[in-house]
């Protein structure tokens, strides 16, 4: 039987980035593909070569999938994205298409989880701070102070999408009380985590000795963390944001930060992330700041070529896809 033709079609410095070479060579081996890097101005330029395209592997800089490219692609019945959000080159005109499209943000959340347990761990063993009073001649024994990994230390996760999900499973090793905030999921959900639904933020603020956010940037989620929240935190609480800046008022933050230097903040993502180091957070001793590096960063890239790999595997064998993007899921993805 003849093989499907694909293509790659993303940033050409990306390819190696997200596809290892033994996913790229079975690519290449399950479906007719040349192994290298199209771009859309190929595509359009010259059409006959693409008329019977019939599966496209992506990834970070896909080019907009916008009526006339659609045009140059008659064939096009699958586009699997080697990342994480669509947002930015899904249009009208390639949903009427019904083409089957998926993501592989599942696969970034596995990093983005991984960073945000250890960060609960140190949170919870308060080594952030205990580390800055050594770095300032002083040695804190308060272990009063410290909530510690064991029963009674309480865990708040904001939203249960893919990486709130991933944390909650991973902290069932834990004897933690673990809880949850995420006005949209399921009571099927949260019984299947074993956590236990807060009703408000403000419940969760109050009651938790670490937060963790992870809720999707949206218009309605933007601000969305304000400086009262903070404010509400318990003593010697953290603030974990792995999620977008944009979430949090920061100035807020920042005010909420000085004036209580119990409570610490691990943030990854700022609101303007070409300020990094120029932010006020950056100068409080209460703040462990990194440049956005909790999601997929290096041979971790790979997972996501992998998993468009497995897309593929299950188009052609007549399978569901494992993470389906449609015009009804995407309303609520980042």
């Amino acid at each position: 039987m003849k093989k499907p033709k694909s293509i790659f079609l993303l940033k050409e410095e990306f390819l190696s980035v997200v596809y290892s070479e033994s996913a790229i060579a079975e690519i290449c081996d399950i479906t007719e593909n040349d192994g290298r890097v199209h771009t859309a101005e190929e595509i359009l330029k010259n059409p006959e070569y693409y008329q019977d395209v019939e599966i496209i592997f992506s990834g970070w800089n896909a080019p907009v999938l916008n009526a006339e490219l659609l045009h140059a692609l008659p064939s096009l019945k699958a586009f699997f994205y080697g990342a994480g959000t669509v947002r930015y080159f899904v249009t009208d005109a390639f949903w009427e298409r019904n083409i089957r499209l998926t993501s592989a943000y599942t696969a970034n959340a596995i990093p983005v989880a991984e960073y945000t347990m250890a960060s609960i761990v140190f949170a919870l063993k308060r080594a952030w701070t205990k580390n800055y009073a050594l770095r300032q001649g002083r040695i804190d024994h308060a272990s009063q102070e410290v909530s510690g990994v064991y029963t009674g230390s309480r865990v708040g996760i904001i939203s249960l999408g893919a990486i709130g999900r991933l944390i909650c499973q991973r902290l069932s090793q834990f004897e933690l009380d673990v809880v949850a905030y995420d006005p949209f999921a399921s009571e099927s959900l949260f019984q299947e985590l074993s956590v236990r639904r807060v009703p408000t933020l403000e419940a969760l603020f109050s009651g938790c000795d670490v937060v963790s956010l992870h809720a999707p940037k949206l218009p309605e989620t933007e601000g969305m963390i304000t400086g009262e929240l903070l404010q509400l935190m318990p003593r010697n609480a953290t603030f974990i944001n792995t999620s977008r800046g944009a979430i949090v008022d920061e100035n807020a933050l920042v005010r909420v930060l000085k004036n209580r230097p119990d409570i610490f903040a691990v943030l990854d993502v700022i609101t303007d992330e070409t300020a990094y180091c120029t932010t006020p957070l950056l100068t409080l001793p209460n703040v462990f700041l990194t440049p956005h590096i909790a999601g997929s960063a290096g041979r971790e890239c790979h997972r996501l070529g992998d998993m468009a790999r497995e897309e593929c595997h299950r188009y052609l064998a007549g399978e569901p896809a494992l993470v389906p993007v449609t015009p009804d899921n995407i309303v609520r993805m980042a």
